[in-house]
């Protein structure tokens, strides 16, 4: 439907009177088109803690209270539009603003994240931690063939899934299901 559709139009009208279905229908018709437009005012950065649907719901919440509360006079689609998108560029900014203050900022979550990284890699783990590590490794292989322990230990050691097939006799789909059915096995862990 156009953006000067007749019964867009009357959607507005049947918004401002408070109709419930009036309501469904405009986050039907809009909501995927404003996730779109939020998402392109978030950095990649703010994914792990916000994204377009979570601005669309903000915006809605804030669009539906302000209506109930006759803080708006729409009388065309072109104008309902022109509102959406004012506000959800508003929310999206401020969400990026919120996440990228000082004691938030997602920019410095992902550094400690690399030095909390780059540390562990370089010391020893201690007692306790090859402990639960070994207990956890236990947990991931039990039921498995014990050739999959074989195939962990030697990717853990940082070789190629060829060289695994080539040093275990086994076809690289084989050492490919094996990795898979871990990686399975670790996501429901």
């Amino acid at each position: 439907m156009g953006a000067n559709d007749p019964s867009q139009d009357d959607l507005a009208g049947r918004l401002q009177d408070g109709e419930d279905r009036a309501a469904r229908e405009l986050f039907a018709r809009y909501a995927h088109r404003l996730a779109a437009l939020a998402e392109r005012h978030l950095s990649d950065g703010l994914a792990a803690r916000v994204d377009g649907e979570d601005v669309v719901q903000s915006v809605f919440r804030t669009f539906f209270r302000r209506c109930g509360q006759g803080e708006f006079q729409i009388d065309s689609s072109a104008q309902l539009w022109r509102l959406l998108v004012k506000i959800t560029v508003r929310k999206a900014r401020a969400k990026a603003r919120q996440h990228t203050a000082a004691v938030r900022d997602v920019r410095s979550e992902a550094a400690d994240a690399d030095t909390w990284l780059a540390e562990a890699l370089t010391r020893e783990p201690g007692p306790d931690e090859a402990a639960i590590l070994v207990d956890w490794v236990g947990t991931l292989l039990a039921g498995l063939p014990t050739l999959y322990g074989r195939v962990l230990e030697m990717r853990l050691e940082g070789r190629s899934v060829a060289e695994i097939a080539s040093t275990l006799s086994l076809s690289r789909q084989t050492v490919y299901r094996a990795l898979q059915s871990l990686s399975e096995r670790l996501e429901t862990a």
